[in-house]
C-alpha cells in the first residue's frame, strides 16, 4: 500500500511529538541531575533529562515502526503498557515516601497517560488494517 492509514498517522504525530519533547526539554535541562527532582520546566510540565531520553526513545521507535504495520502494532502495544507505566510512578508520587525520579507533575502525568492511550490505539488500529488487509486478499484469491 502506498498510502498511510490512520494508525501510521498516529503514530507518525505523536512520535514527532515526543522527539520533539525530548529535544526541548535537553535544551532546558542538559545532562546534569539525570533522574530525580529539578525545578525544570517546558510548556509548564516538569522535565529532567531521564524523562528527556524516555520521550526521545519512545517517539523515534514509533517513528522507525511506521512503515510495516506488524512493526507498528507490537511496538505501539509495548509503548502503551511502559507510558501507563510511567503514569502508575506518577501517581505514586504523590506518597512523601516515593522518589519522584521522574520529575513528574500533573500535567506531566496527564501526558504520559495520553501518550499511553495514543500508542493503545495506534496498536489496535494498525492490527485491525492488517486484519482488513488480509480479509481483502482472501477476498480477491480466484478459488
Amino acid at each position: 500500500m502506498n498510502r498511510l492509514r490512520w494508525p501510521q498517522k498516529l503514530a507518525i504525530g505523536t512520535g514527532v511529538l515526543l522527539v520533539l519533547w525530548g529535544v526541548a526539554g535537553f535544551f532546558v535541562t542538559g545532562f546534569a541531575k539525570f533522574a530525580g527532582e529539578a525545578d525544570t520546566w517546558v510548556l509548564g510540565l516538569r522535565v529532567n533529562p531521564l524523562q528527556n531520553v524516555i520521550h526521545l526513545v519512545f517517539g523515534a521507535a514509533l517513528l522507525f515502526a511506521v512503515p510495516r504495520l506488524k512493526a507498528l502494532s507490537g511496538t505501539g502495544l509495548l509503548l502503551a503498557v511502559l507510558f501507563l507505566v510511567m503514569f502508575g510512578l506518577g501517581l505514586a508520587r504523590y506518597d512523601d515516601e516515593v522518589v519522584n525520579f521522574l520529575n513528574v507533575n500533573p500535567g506531566s502525568n496527564a501526558l504520559h497517560f495520553l501518550a499511553g492511550f495514543a500508542s493503545l490505539a495506534t496498536a489496535q488500529g494498525a492490527a485491525w488494517c492488517r486484519q482488513c488487509d488480509r480479509a481483502a486478499a482472501a477476498a480477491v484469491k480466484p478459488a
